[in-house]
């Protein structure tokens, strides 16, 4: 177990010379003039302030949502060094309510960042009752004034109290804000979705809004959208009382999923301790590439004093990931307990930050018994298990930065540091904290979900799709006419950074109209790496305009398929066996243009197969053999 203090520098310089994961950075703030491996302000003077979201730009600036007891939104940015960025706000500092003269207070509790690094931030304002507060700013920390009134966006959900606290981005610009809303007796998951610009989305809920009751006092603290644009929030249901984890899925216009949980809920009661009826209490989720559900936050067992992290798996129907299952129990629930016993030690999961190796990663706080609480973080394998392998030789790293007690709020991946956001106490003031961490692993990398082409009269349209992407630079776009010898024909940046869906295209204007199109995407990240998409094929001249095509056929690797014009919107893709099983599907999306697109067939068994394609009432088939 490693317990770091702020006094000895020396052994900062010693950790890092042997790269050691876990230990904190000493080139972030370094000495002589600061603390190595951490920073800490105090933001407003005379009041106490904590980190409670943190984000990335993708040169590495971080950006942290900070409350303080005067209650502004505000936010303050530190270059990769760990010095204020004095070309945001006023010396790295933005300090600003909605309306100062009628003393709006603000709480921000939710930030990211965009592909054009303007800044989205939410939370709450309120004079006589809170309200969701949306606010935007854009990259020199200004509010963007054609967003919303002046920058702000105000919601009024319930009949009281509203509080966001969570907030993501669809790959369509849209704006996904997850909290609670008062029904006039209790609390409710509240959900608001928002066009690019602010304004509520007619298309979900009522009025861009939905509300969940669930039982007793419901409360989302996390949002995430998958590929196929469902949304889930996630948090507790029944707070404050037995209190359980609680996942909810929703369609894309709002409404429950069914196929989710029980009618679109899935709640678990963690049975701490062997017993059931623990309090529970989830503070994050996060979604992985797989569809599966991480949450984590706290679970108090039966006459037990003080919490301990739960951490839960769920699969993409929402029950407990029987593969999550590190302690043996094959449950999908992980229980972190530092110091077993009736009157134990006290654990608090915050955040969860994915890594590209299937690694989870949880921060948060640990008080030990009879000492003070400092900064902590887990590191679990895929399956459940702590990382003692790797990460600090039991997977679990804590930081005593010896300034009395020490909170951890928010985590985030960047590079090759792990960054947790929070704050120093108990005293006032407490004061705002940043640590960097030493990783070797990384954040999730590009993932490129959807790769094909339009024909569409002599040009081609190449579009695709990512899921995720990490300091990645730009998409350059290479063309063959025999497969082998590639020219570039331009490019399209990247977003840099994103957890959620992201569509791009590119029109090649003159193809070669006598033969075949090789296209490929390089995709290169911004510490120069990078890497090849599939190809794709698109011919010229001969192909029949209503059938579907398939070549080569038989095939041993890559399908290329040519779908017909005339199929609008969402195209499914289905790969069928002789016996009638759909072993494979994709999704396309087609404005009725003649489609290429290429399926990887390498893991499928020699045989004869089914591609069926189908939008709307259209449906067309082919056949192909696999060798």
């Amino acid at each position: 177990m490693k317990k770091v203090t702020s006094t000895l520098t020396a052994l900062f310089l010693c950790l890092y010379l042997s790269a050691q994961v876990g230990a904190l950075d000493p080139t972030f703030n370094p000495a002589p003039a600061g603390t190595p491996g951490y920073v800490i302000n105090n933001i407003v003077p005379a009041n106490s302030d904590y980190g409670q979201a943190i984000g990335t730009h993708n040169d590495g600036r971080i950006v942290v949502a900070t409350y303080t007891t005067d209650e502004y939104m505000t936010i303050v940015r530190y270059l990769p060094d760990g010095s204020l960025d004095a070309s945001f706000g006023t010396g790295g500092i933005v300090h600003l309510r909605e309306d100062a003269g009628a003393q709006n207070n603000a709480v921000p509790f939710a930030i990211t960042v965009l592909s054009d690094n303007s800044i989205l931030v939410a939370g709450f304002s309120y004079d006589a009752t809170r309200d969701f507060a949306l606010l935007k700013l854009q990259p020199n920390g200004t509010p963007d004034a054609g967003f919303g009134t002046g920058g702000w966006v105000l919601t009024p959900i319930g009949s009281g109290h509203d509080e966001a606290r969570a907030i993501t981005v669809q790959s369509d610009g849209k704006i996904i804000v997850a909290g609670f809303s008062h029904n006039g007796t209790n609390n409710d998951f509240a959900v608001v979705r928002y066009d690019a610009n602010g304004n509520p989305d007619g298309g979900f809920g009522t009025g861009g809004i939905v509300t969940t009751a669930i039982s007793g006092n419901d409360q989302a603290t996390g949002v995430v959208v998958q590929q196929d644009g469902k949304i889930i929030a996630g948090g507790t249901s029944n707070i404050g009382a037995n209190g359980n984890y609680t996942a909810v899925r929703y369609n894309t216009d709002g409404t429950l999923d069914n196929g989710y949980g029980t009618s679109g809920i899935a709640i678990i009661d963690i049975a701490n301790g062997g017993v059931a009826g623990s309090n529970d209490e989830s503070n994050a989720i996060a979604l992985q590439p797989d569809g599966k559900l991480v949450m984590t936050g706290e679970s108090k067992a039966v006459a037990v004093t003080n919490n301990d992290i739960a951490t839960v798996r769920l699969t993409t129907t929402g029950i407990p990931d029987a593969s999550f299952n590190g302690d043996g129990d094959n449950d999908g629930i992980i229980i972190f307990d530092f110091a077993p016993g009736t009157v134990n030690s006290d654990e608090d999961g915050r955040s969860i930050a994915l890594q590209s190796d299937g690694k989870i990663i949880i921060g948060g706080s640990l008080e030990p018994i009879s000492a003070d609480f400092r900064l902590l973080l887990l590191r679990y394998n895929a399956n459940g298990s702590l990382d003692a392998a790797t990460f600090d030789g039991d997977g679990i790293v804590t930081a005593d930065l010896g300034t009395d007690e020490e909170f951890g709020y928010a985590v985030k991946l960047y590079g090759n540091r792990i960054y947790l956001a929070g704050g120093t106490g108990p005293g006032a003031p407490s004061d705002f904290l940043v640590a960097a961490f030493q990783n070797d692993g990384t954040p999730l990398p590009l993932v490129l979900s959807n790769f094909y082409a339009q024909k569409q009269s002599n040009k081609v349209v190449l579009l695709w799709q990512t899921s995720s992407e990490e300091n990645v630079k730009q998409f350059v776009i290479e063309r063959s006419s025999d497969g082998k010898t590639y020219k570039a024909i331009g490019q399209v940046a990247a977003a840099g950074n994103s957890i959620t869906a992201k569509n791009y295209s590119f029109a090649d204007q003159s193809p070669i109209l006598s033969g075949n199109n090789y296209y490929r995407l390089l995709m290169q990240d911004i510490d120069g790496k990078q890497s090849y998409s599939k190809t794709l094929i698109v011919k010229f001249g001969g192909e029949s305009g209503s059938s579907l095509q398939v070549f080569p056929n038989p095939v041993k690797d890559m399908l290329q398929v040519q779908l017909p014009q005339g199929m609008n919107g969402s195209i499914g893709l289905q790969i069928i066996d002789m016996n009638g099983r759909v072993i494979r599907r994709n999704n396309l999306a087609s404005d009725g243009n003649a489609l290429n697109t290429s399926i990887d067939v390498s893991t499928l068994g020699k045989g004869v197969y089914i591609l069926k394609a189908q939008a709307g009432s259209i449906t067309v088939i082919s056949r192909f053999t696999k060798n």
